[in-house]
């Protein structure tokens, strides 16, 4: 029998990383891809694809976007709302028959304070109260791709950090874990917290790791908490400010030293795909081969 997984945020940083590779081995999955773009879901229906118009602020886009669906990526954008807009997801979840759901968090100890990983928290016990069979992916520090224009046209590397260890994973590592999750569906993932964390560095350590690879100076520009206060607090969306804030206390609490729970190897990269996560010099290598 062949089971639906619906794609949420299936034009982000991770979400379409997932659905490529789905489309290299869906298994037995049909996929369904979600926007809150109307004109991105027509183009990929005109492309043969199943996709389904969800704003996550629009109730009435649930039901037809789960219509079918046995199995969910839940990914919320970086905003309060998230709470709102992932309890009523999970409600109609519980209304159409889902029976996975597979939810992108964040990497924490349980006693962070830190609002949005409570917030991450909460979504988390409200899923596993649903009865949903449920699987918890806890990334690290992302990065991704998006470094790879400035370090080119620059050689430069900016870090919100200052200098303070961080615990690092690839966005391609997250969606190819999402993605076998999601394909091996509950009955091997059901119940599991995976923790992707693939090694730990500081901002220097990074970029003398890229200079090595590059075999020309990439520097480290050191930005702080201060630095990003300014601009947060510019930003018109309550809900959207109030993430950024917390992302803000991240930040001094990891120049503090208070984030030491963040600064570990977990890498269930490997436990899942039987390989190990992508490390930055690896990364590095497969994207400046061109320029080495």
């Amino acid at each position: 029998m062949v089971e639906t997984v619906l794609v949420i945020g299936a034009t982000g940083q991770v979400g379409w990383q997932i659905v490529r590779e789905l489309d290299a081995n869906s298994g037995d999955l049909a996929v369904r891809l979600a926007t809150r773009r109307p004109e991105v879901a027509e183009q990929w229906r005109a492309e043969g694809r199943d996709a389904v118009v969800l704003d996550l602020d629009n109730p009435a886009h649930y039901a037809r976007a789960l219509e079918g669906v046995s199995r969910v990526f839940l990914l919320t954008g970086y905003s309060a709302d998230m709470l709102h807009q992932s309890k009523r997801l999970v409600d109609a979840a519980t209304t159409a028959g889902v029976s996975h759901l597979v939810h992108l968090g964040v990497f924490n100890s349980g006693d962070d304070d830190i609002p949005h990983f409570s917030w991450h928290q909460l979504i988390e016990t409200y899923i596993k109260a649903s009865g949903i069979a449920w699987t918890h992916l806890h990334p690290n520090v992302i990065y991704s791709d998006a470094w790879a224009a400035p370090i080119r046209e620059t050689g430069t590397l900016t870090g919100w950090w200052q200098e303070a260890p961080q615990g690092y994973v690839h966005t391609a590592d997250i969606a190819a874990v999402a993605a076998e999750v999601l394909r091996e569906g509950p009955s091997q993932h059901g119940g599991a917290d995976y923790w992707l964390s693939t090694e730990v560095l500081t901002g220097p350590q990074i970029a003398d790791i890229l200079t090595d690879v590059l075999g020309r100076k990439i520097t480290y520009t050191s930005m702080g908490p201060d630095d990003l206060a300014d601009g947060v607090a510019k930003i018109p969306s309550a809900a959207k400010r109030l993430y950024m804030q917390s992302a803000v206390q991240t930040m001094r609490q990891a120049v503090l030293g208070n984030m030491r729970f963040q600064n570990v190897v977990r890498d269930d990269v490997q436990t899942v795909l039987g390989r190990p996560g992508v490390t930055v010099r690896e990364w590095a290598r497969r994207t400046f081969a061109d320029a080495t």
